[in-house]
């Protein structure tokens, strides 16, 4: 990939607080930033190379418009790396967006340590905004498409259960928090659901969570950023779901009983919906105009 092809420019952004629809609005009614790059922070792999695809395609969205001189994704595995994108911007300011789920060990402990591996970093000032993940609109959004999933499917909210599935570690205790949080505010929205947590690398675990699910139907919401293995084979498989690279979005399943037919359905990773880069362009706006410049680690020499 040519990465000076990936210069990005956006002029119609959505702030709207309407969780259901995008709105865009003109880029003459937003302050446009002086030489500021916009860069999605992300985890990525080498292993999974479509894992880093919507990053791109994410990018490629948010670049449409003019507000920022460039947009790139930098990933901790991935080209570019977080350790030289900087190389591959223009002069002037850079707004790291974190295309992730939660203030957890990467971002506390990985990112910065990467970010101070750029040569000549102290010749921009680089800001931080909150994590994608944790916009307040997120959870309007995860509601909506619920709705849309269930009206689509016949699902009556007695006969479903909503599995909210985040990553977790068991390195990091506060990593598993703004699942926690998201799940909250789903139950506040739609309080006559039945909603279950589940997580990938700390307990309850997916697949213990769907075998303990008494409900006919399924839904399944992955507060992820991407595809790849997590979404397209660990959550499948957990929920007996058709599982592999080629999966497709939403993933569907329907068995027949004698009782009836039975549905489980995984749904876009939160990281790929539509709405996800006008969340980006304000988080990295605001941050742009309330924030201040980041103080990287210093890195021991190396002898």
């Amino acid at each position: 990939m040519d990465l000076h092809a990936r210069s990005i420019f956006l002029k119609n952004v959505d702030t709207s607080p309407n969780p259901t629809r995008a709105i865009t609005i003109g880029a003459n009614n937003m302050q446009k930033p002086t030489q500021c790059a916009l860069v999605l922070g992300a985890h990525g792999s080498l292993a999974a190379p479509d894992s880093n695809q919507p990053l791109y395609d994410l990018a490629d969205s948010i670049s449409a418009t003019d507000i920022f001189s460039a947009v790139t994704p930098a990933f901790l595995n991935g080209d570019p790396l977080m350790t030289n994108f900087l190389a591959h911007l223009p002069e002037g300011d850079v707004v790291i967006v974190p295309a992730m789920t939660s203030v957890g060990y990467y971002l506390q402990s990985v990112i910065p340590k990467r970010i101070a591996e750029n040569p000549n970093h102290q010749q921009c000032r680089i800001f931080i905004s909150p994590v994608v993940g944790m916009h307040k609109r997120i959870a309007g959004l995860a509601a909506a498409r619920i709705d849309a999933t269930m009206t689509a499917d016949g699902m009556r909210t007695d006969d479903t259960t909503v599995v909210l599935v985040g990553h977790g570690t068991r390195r990091n205790a506060n990593s598993c928090k703004s699942t926690y949080d998201l799940l909250d505010q789903l139950k506040q929205l739609r309080p006559e659901l039945t909603f279950e947590i589940a997580f990938l690398d700390q307990d309850p675990e997916a697949e213990a969570v769907a075998q303990k699910i008494d409900t006919p139907h399924t839904v399944v919401i992955p507060f992820l950023i991407s595809r790849g293995p997590h979404t397209t084979v660990d959550i499948p498989e957990a929920f007996g779901l058709d599982a592999g690279p080629e999966v497709e979005f939403p993933n569907r399943k329907q068995t027949d009983h004698v009782d009836g037919h039975r549905i489980c359905i995984c749904d876009l990773p939160i990281g790929m919906y539509p709405e996800i880069a006008d969340l980006c362009i304000e988080l990295a706006l605001a941050e742009l105009k309330n924030g201040t410049p980041v103080t990287l680690p210093t890195l021991e020499p190396l002898t």
